[in-house]
């Protein structure tokens, strides 16, 4: 571990940084994942769900890049390559669709990658919180909110109209 100057305790920022790493190794895999989906989507409504996982893959780019950069400020080596993310990914392997499947059977996979992957942040957010580290649980919390709720879950449910239960 990197010596800084970062107030948290060493054992609290080698748990964050592990934490942190397998949240870059997830979103990584969630990213593959929303492209392969993008590039081979068909079907009527093409245009408007290639753009709409064209800003998916942007926004998960982005958590990948925040969730990595806090990693490195705790003091850590952030192992982000496509290889490492592949050995670490904590989301099932599971065969994606063939190439020339109908837009319903991607947006069902992809719905179900991110239920998966929200899974494994809010794991993290709780060891964090555990840890004390209430920054990087924060920080994942965004990244949670973009993948269930607010954004890209949701966009994918309504999309093949699955219904949520109430809680």
């Amino acid at each position: 571990m990197n010596k800084i100057c970062n107030t948290l305790p060493p054992p609290v920022r080698r748990e964050a940084i592990v934490v942190l790493n397998g949240t870059v190794a997830d979103l990584f895999d969630l990213f593959a994942r929303i492209k392969q989906a993008h590039w081979n989507v068909r079907g009527t409504t093409f245009t408007g769900l290639h753009k709409l996982l064209d800003g998916f893959a942007a926004r998960t780019l982005n958590h990948i890049d925040i969730a990595g950069e806090r990693a490195t400020a705790s003091g850590g080596i952030v192992e982000g390559t496509l290889r490492e993310s592949v050995k670490h990914s904590r989301l099932k392997k599971k065969e994606e669709p063939s190439s020339t499947s109908g837009m319903s059977d991607w947006i069902h996979v992809l719905a179900d990658v991110h239920t998966a992957a929200g899974e494994c942040v809010r794991a993290a957010v709780k060891k964090l919180t555990a840890a004390g580290d209430f920054g990087s649980a924060d920080l994942l919390m965004d990244v949670l909110r973009t993948l269930e709720r607010d954004l890209q879950l949701w966009l994918l449910e309504v999309h093949i109209n699955r219904q949520q239960p109430s809680p």
